[in-house]
């Protein structure tokens, strides 16, 4: 047996007589001598603060989510099976029409009792089609719970991760269960006001959509909040296991967005059989997504900003420190914000683009089912030949021609297959193609070989691997929608074969040769069976389009899709160009950091308005461009074709906060280097498809609001409808639109409208930053009360736990109450507008908003994006060692974070909501508005309201000020925060390191003198000197003493002046 080693002297200041000369440093035991060459992972290990009696431990029941097989996931699977057989053999009887009335239902927005102002002529409810969106939907669920089963079988770790995962679940739920119950007030008197108001098919849809976002968001949580434990566990094994468990945890975010969103849409349409009931849904997702993503915003950014400005700053304690009461709630705020926020918000933009396609699409008035316009449409060359209005009484030829004797009536009714049936069905089938292609390209994610990959670059070898599922999914909805714009509109199909009506003998008058007697009343005209002449067949809408033959009609719809998917790529380029560290915006960022936080801040705002240009013009660019293919039909698909990957999309974005997630408890749970790197480099790459996730989500909130407010235009009843563009006995369509009312911008109401409308963005953005203000000031002043009164807290003494529930608790009140004001601006701003000066204004005030909002949301994304990968850039060493953590031109990079903090993850996504909330409120209730000031009594109420409100709120924040800054005035007095070296808990991951090889002036020797040096070993402390440089290769050394272990258990004893092991080497 080999002699122990020699005992050291002890460091400087410790007394000879506290050595024992009897202790021998015993080598570990068999429990912790686990591992080749003495390593003991991690996963192994038992923690002290697990077996330490804490005052807020966990709930025993939620430390058996293990691996394992859910049964109620099970049940769900079994469930969504049967219910997609189903569908399968209802949808095959319903295509050959063996359902009774399935056929030939009439949508109810055509009938004149609806209480629609603007009248469109009856057609068929396309109920194959939407039942075939409702298969789709159906089958995507399927996946969801495939997928949800293989995340939740998945290791998770040890005891303390699987705690820290609790803590993090369980003050996510309980945000939601806050934020829900005060939803359900919201959406109860939205549901009474909107059923008495305008009609109960409206109210009823708005019920749906918000209750279905509501549910979504509960399910992309459920599970990101499993999958970000087992991810950190996975990443133990390789950065492939990791990244797909990330992967699939999203990808159940994004499936479940797009299944229920074309699922509602669908139970809602066949339910109702009102496509302008629809209008409703959209609002209600709108209303839930308002306070998901402003309320989410705020939390996340509150407990981010609090938790870094006092354990960063203040303390010296590095990120995600298990010592920090406000870790927990920083991590749940990934989770409120960019699960469940982004998933509300992009669940908005999805189904808001098919409503308004749909409602559009229903619109048309080129393809009329109406016998009397079929036949107006079919003689309007008499009077382009003889002149409008020549017939006798003063009226058009072709109506006279159609109403004379009920001619019109020898014209048969038109089944509508071929025309307005299929417009309204094509956004459900580029939903049934979005769906597939999300079940197909969310599958798997083939990560490269990163073993002869510097590290620096596995960044980009990662996200080249997203962006090929995401390329692999466009590809295949392009496909999707060629096959949709020719199977229903092209060479062969019903729709051309009849020239978009059905081919009957159309019997028409047509003019003589004899050009001095064709237009002599009847005498020369004669019947003639023959169909349309197209060549004078060239309809208008509302908004002065012409509509092109139908010939043109496929690939007219099919370049709105691939130009709407281009805008999404391009977006997505342009914003990862505007905030990635490896251009030269977010370097001219950094490298301002050497002249100070004021040189950051200056150059990431200047940055943040260049980067408005491109994007707002390319939108420009789509919006003008796909209105000239189809009007503003062409627009909305656009919306469709762009948000046709959102499945794929979605569940990229949703990735990122689980691998953050994942990254925090590996840090917490204090798993060795090798894990943290690789959740580090998943949770770069998170960083980076969450910026471009934003930009994708603004540009999807502007054409989704744009084509809302073409709705809206319509119901209120400002424009001319279908039925009136076939002309009166006394006006061809022409005069009727040269006649009509215009939004003129000399009325000084309208005027005034718009400039309201450019205001409210900067006031919305205004209200959500102070509000993550007034949240961060409370977490900074509960973690610092923390940090004074809880002895042990600051060393990170064994068995002393924060209380990060306090810390969740005051997130999540902070959040609800101060979401309540953005949410009033978004709700009742339009419905003042609309009542107090009439429907002009309110189109105005919607038009400019939608502008403003836009251009303020892609300033703060991008600008908070670009702050915070500067900083990144910083932290990487770019500019030198000597010039990354905790260097002057490190810590003004932190300053430029810290203000884009709430740019990028509150204010900036908000925006999105805001002009999309704006336009569905004034959608749905538009009707009961009038085109004058007859009822402005009713915008004064409601004014009134407003200033109540706003003034309660003003009383309650000055009041909660005022006693918050009395509590941290008396917490000040005990001094500025500064927590000593953190105490690595015993038995930590280590190896055998004999006494006599610790290098003179190492890191090793460092921690051991912190530790009390040779007294610290006889006193049979144990010291941690996991991972130190300091070694001789004893390894390799013959004779060299490999049974004896140093690890250290405490350094509260430890001279002041010898405790400076530094955080990032213990």
């Amino acid at each position: 047996m080999e002699d122990p080693p020699a005992p050291i002297p002890p460091p400087p200041g410790v007394d000879d007589e506290e050595v024992d000369p009897d202790f021998v440093p015993k080598p570990p035991d068999a429990d912790h001598a686990i591992g080749e060459k003495g390593f003991v992972p991690a996963w192994d290990l038992k923690y002290d603060e697990d077996e330490e009696e804490g005052e807020y431990e966990v709930d025993l029941k939620a430390l058996r989510d293990t691996g394992t097989t859910s049964i109620i996931l099970i049940v769900f699977l079994v469930f969504w099976v049967l219910i997609t057989l189903f569908f399968l053999v209802w949808l095959g009887l319903a295509a050959n029409c063996q359902i009774e009335g399935i056929c030939t239902t009439i949508d109810q927005s055509t009938n004149p009792d609806a209480g629609y102002l603007f009248e469109t002529f009856p057609f068929i409810i396309p109920s194959v089609y939407i039942w075939a969106a409702m298969t789709a939907a159906a089958l995507g669920y399927v996946v969801v719970c495939l997928y949800a089963i293989n995340v939740i079988r998945q290791d998770c770790g040890t005891p303390r991760m699987v705690e820290i995962a609790s803590y993090i679940r369980e003050g996510s739920v309980e945000f939601l269960r806050r934020e829900y119950a005060f939803l359900i007030i919201l959406i109860l008197a939205l549901l009474l006001l909107t059923g008495f108001g305008i009609n109960w098919r409206l109210a009823v849809c708005l019920l749906i959509g918000a209750i279905l976002s509501g549910v979504t968001g509960y399910i992309g949580m459920s599970i990101a909040t499993r999958g970000n434990v087992r991810t950190s566990a996975m990443s133990a094994i390789g950065i492939e296991d990791g990244l797909n468990i990330a992967f699939r945890s999203g990808a159940v975010m994004g499936l479940a967005v797009v299944s229920t969103g074309l699922g509602g849409l669908s139970a809602s349409y066949l339910l109702l059989r009102d496509v302008r009931a629809l209008a409703g849904f959209s609002a209600g997702a709108s209303s839930v997504a308002l306070f998901a993503r402003v309320g989410g915003g705020i939390y996340t950014k509150a407990a981010d900003v609090g938790a870094d400005l006092i354990g960063k700053v203040e303390a010296g304690i590095p990120e995600d420190d298990p010592r920090n009461p406000a870790t927990i709630a920083d991590n749940v705020g990934d989770n409120v914000g960019d699960v469940a926020g982004m998933g509300a918000d992009l669940f908005e933009s999805y189904v808001g683009s098919i409503v308004a396609t749909a409602i559009l699409g229903a619109s048309l008035p080129y393809y009329f089912s109406n016998s009397l316009a079929l036949c107006v449409a079919n003689h309007l060359y008499i009077d382009e030949t003889c002149g409008p209005l020549g017939f006798p009484d003063g009226t058009s030829y072709a109506y006279f021609i159609c109403t004379n004797e009920d001619f019109y009536l020898t014209y048969p009714f038109l089944r509508t297959f071929g025309s307005v049936s299929l417009f309204v069905a094509f956004p459900f089938m580029m939903g049934c193609v979005g769906v597939l292609t999300a079940c197909i390209c969310t599958f798997y994610v083939r990560v490269p070989d990163l073993s002869k990959v510097k590290r620096e670059h596995w960044n980009e070898k990662l996200l080249l691997a997203l962006n090929l599922n995401i390329a692999v999914g466009a590809v295949f909805v392009l496909g999707g929608a060629a096959g949709l714009a020719w199977g229903f509109f092209g060479a062969g199909s019903d729709f051309q074969n009849n020239l978009g009506f059905g081919r009957p003998d159309l019997p028409r008058f047509v003019l003589s040769s004899d050009p001095d007697t064709q237009c002599i009343p009847n005498e020369n005209n004669i019947p003639d069976g023959s169909f349309i002449d197209f060549d004078y067949y060239r309809p208008l809408d509302s908004l002065l389009y012409e509509y092109p033959a139908p010939v043109e009609v496929p690939w007219r719809l099919f370049l709105c899709v691939i130009l709407g998917l281009l805008l999404g790529v391009s977006i997505g380029f342009l914003t990862e160009f505007s905030t990635s560290g490896g251009y030269w915006p977010t370097k001219s960022i950094a490298q301002s950091g050497e002249y100070g936080p004021g040189a950051v801040v200056i150059q990431g705002l200047g940055i943040g308005m260049l980067s408005t240009v491109a994007p707002m013009l390319l939108v420009l660019a789509v919006i003008i461009g796909t209105f000239a293919l189809f009007s503003a039909y062409g627009i909305a698909v656009s919306a469709v074709g762009m948000l046709s990957t959102l499945g794929i999309t979605m569940a990229t974005d949703a990735y990122g906060p689980v691998a953050d997630n994942a990254g925090g408890i590996a840090e917490m749970a204090e798993l060795p280097p090798e894990v943290r790197e690789t959740t580090d480099a998943l949770d770069a790459l998170g960083n980076t498809t969450a910026a471009t996730g934003k930009g994708f989500s603004n540009g999807s909130a502007v054409l989704t609001a744009y084509a809302l407010l073409t709705a809206l235009i319509q119901d209120s009843g400002l424009a001319p409808d279908p039925i009136e563009l076939t002309g009166t006995a006394d006006e061809l369509p022409t005069k009727i639109l040269d006649d009509t009312i215009q939004i003129s911008l000399t009325d000084i109401y309208v005027v005034g409208a718009v400039f309201i409308g450019i205001m409210l963005p900067y006031l919305f953005g205004a209200l959500t930053m102070l509000a993550v203000s007034r949240a961060a000031r409370a977490i900074m002043a509960e973690v610092r009360h923390q940090f004074n009164t809880m002895p042990g807290l600051r060393e990170g003494k064994p068995g002393v736990r924060p209380n990060h529930r306090r810390c969740i608790a005051i997130s999540t009140t902070s959040s609800i109450r101060e979401m309540i004001a953005p949410g009033m601006i978004a709700i009742l701003s339009p419905l003042i507008i609309g009542f107090a000066f009439g429907q002009q204004p309110l189109v105005g005030l919607l038009i400019a908003a939608i502008g403003s909002g836009y251009m303020m949301g892609i300033l703060m994304s991008n600008a908070g994006g670009a702050w915070d990968n500067a900083k990144k850039l910083v932290e990487s060493g770019f500019f030198g060692e000597e010039n990354s953590k905790g260097s002057e031109w490190h810590k003004a990079t932190v300053a430029g974070d810290t203000v884009g903090d709430p740019f990028k993850d509150t204010s900036g996504p908000s925006m999105n909501i805001l002009i999309k909330l704006m336009t569905t409120v004034g959608l749905v209730a538009i009707s009961l508005m009038r085109p004058d000031l007859s009822l402005w009594y009713v915008g004064l109420i409601l004014f009134v309201v407003v200033v109540i409100l706003a003034a309660g709120l003003w009383w309650i924040n000055g009041r909660d000020a005022n006693k918050k800054m009395e509590e941290m005035k008396s917490i000040a007095a005990d001094g500025q925060i500064k927590a000593p070296p953190k105490v690595v808990a015993k038995r930590a991951t280590g190896r055998s390191v004999p006494i006599d090889e610790v290098v003179a002036g190492s890191a090793y020797e460092e921690a051991l003198n912190a530790a009390g040096g040779v007294s610290a070993v006889n006193a049979g402390v144990n010291v941690d000197l996991t991972n130190l440089p300091g070694l001789r290769g004893f390894e390799d050394e013959p004779g060299a003493n490999k049974d004896v272990t140093i690890n250290f258990d405490d350094v509260n004893d430890a001279p002041p002046d010898e405790a400076r092991t530094r955080d990032d080497e213990v």
